[in-house]
């Protein structure tokens, strides 16, 4: 079972200025609840084959993911795919324009093959936390970018 989350949010600041912070591993701990560590192989933004170590704290456990970057643009776009803990995952980070041109749009969308280890009931509780704490993430990212000078 593939679970998939999308979920995008629009902030109030240029497209450059949100791809700055979403396009930056070290920022994901300031806006995405539970991270505690994204560690890319090598510094600077995404690309292609950068190797990136996610660890998340939830619940008393810890989940550690290694994904690698997949693709880059065009535009202010990477999708990235690997596995951990919690199973195989893969997804995409989009920064575009708004549809009223004076502010950005930014998409999130991560797919989750839960692991074996996972019972098959635990899969639509996990897609509805998914959904909810990925809302809760966008909107601390617009916070966190909206009040940056």
């Amino acid at each position: 079972m593939t679970i998939t989350v999308t979920n995008a949010i629009e902030i109030d600041r240029a497209p450059d200025d949100v791809w700055a912070v979403v396009s930056d591993y070290a920022t994901d701990t300031r806006w995405r609840k539970g991270i505690v560590e994204m560690t890319p192989d090598v510094d600077g933004p995404p690309r292609v084959g950068t190797r990136v170590r996610e660890v998340l704290e939830l619940a008393g456990r810890t989940y550690t993911t290694e994904t690698a970057v997949t693709d880059v643009g065009p535009g202010l776009t990477y999708g990235f795919a690997g596995a951990g803990t919690s199973g195989r995952v893969s997804g995409r980070r989009t920064v575009a324009t708004s549809a009223s041109g004076d502010s950005a749009r930014f998409s999130y969308e991560v797919r989750l093959e839960p692991g074996e280890t996972m019972p098959r009931v635990v899969a639509p509780l996990l897609a509805r936390w998914l959904r909810h704490s990925m809302r809760r993430d966008l909107r601390r990212l617009r916070r966190l970018v909206e009040a940056a000078p």
